[in-house]
């Protein structure tokens, strides 16, 4: 599905790193919004929160952790700084607000604001990309867009519209199989989706990745990790919460803010211009297994 949205926007010449913050991010992001509405259908709300968190720490720990297995990333002259900032600050209000909040919980105002943010980030980041674009090629003459065949797009359109009815096919099932289990197992159900089910709906991102990564498309590799965290907090927190309050239901939940903030703030540190290796895979990995243990440990007795 990725591919098949970043070949449309590249045929409309937008910018790889926004091809990766916008498009890539949003498609890669479905799954957690399909299975958050499945999840308000099915009155498993608890699965929601836990997913949202849960699939953030896995794009980076686990997911940005293997990509550096098969091949170093060059982090130099790819994601802005104030696309940084923006990430660390929404997760650090994010987090701080669930933490504060007395009642626990993202209801209707704070979903509408997430919403807001969203809508104000994706004309912003567009805007903003397009205007330098077009002002490259207005100093360098140019004015041309990637040719695609009519054919190749209406295929890519295709299989958009068919990813997107097997995601939405697919979550309901995603959600029965994660109500189900924490129940056979006693633990909450925000642990089944912080670890199950954020694995489940982080595998788009993994595959998009991975192939990003061996054809050296760093922009749109980090870019999608970057849009992708905004949108699971921004779009699925945001009409989650307008749809039906989500809460946390564990009784340590700063242990996974906590680590959100943790690999979140460390993820932006090291997209200052150094090349992320293997070892800093290993680092990363290590982290996310590390909080996934310790918010088991903690929580896991219901």
């Amino acid at each position: 599905m990725s591919d098949h949205c970043s070949l449309l926007a590249k045929a409309l010449g937008v910018p790889s790193v926004v091809v990766g913050l916008t498009i890539v991010s949003i498609a890669t992001s479905a799954p957690e919004l399909f299975t958050s509405i499945a999840a308000i259908r099915s009155n498993a709300q608890g699965l929601i929160l836990g997913n949202i968190i849960g699939s953030n720490i896995a794009n980076i720990g686990l997911i940005l952790g293997l990509v550096l297995m098969v091949k170093s990333v060059n982090t130099r002259d790819t994601i802005s700084r104030s696309q940084l900032t923006t990430l660390l600050l929404l997760t650090i209000v994010f987090c701080g607000f669930l933490f504060f909040n007395p009642a626990k919980n993202i209801s209707l105002l704070p979903g509408l604001l997430l919403l807001g943010f969203i809508f104000v980030y994706l004309f912003n980041t567009t805007a903003i990309a397009l205007g330098k674009r077009m002002k490259e090629r207005k100093e360098k003459k140019e004015n041309k867009n990637i040719h695609v065949p009519a054919k190749v797009l209406m295929i890519s359109v295709f299989f958009i519209f068919l990813s997107t009815a097997a995601l939405w096919a697919g979550s309901d099932f995603l959600v029965f199989g994660g109500k189900n289990l924490a129940k056979m197992a006693g633990v909450p159900e925000e642990l089944i989706g912080f670890s199950i089910l954020a694995i489940g709906t982080s595998l788009p991102e993994l595959a998009a990745s991975i192939s990003l990564v061996k054809k050296s498309e760093h922009k749109m590799l980090l870019g999608n990790i970057v849009g992708s965290n905004l949108f699971n907090i921004g779009l699925v927190g945001g009409v989650a919460g307008i749809l039906s309050p989500i809460s946390s239901e564990t009784e340590f939940p700063w242990i996974d803010y906590i680590s959100l903030i943790f690999l979140t703030g460390l993820f932006c540190f090291w997209l200052k211009g150094r090349t992320l290796t293997k070892k800093d895979g290993f680092i990363l990995l290590a982290c996310y297994l590390t909080s996934t243990l310790l918010t088991w440990i903690l929580n896991g007795n219901y």
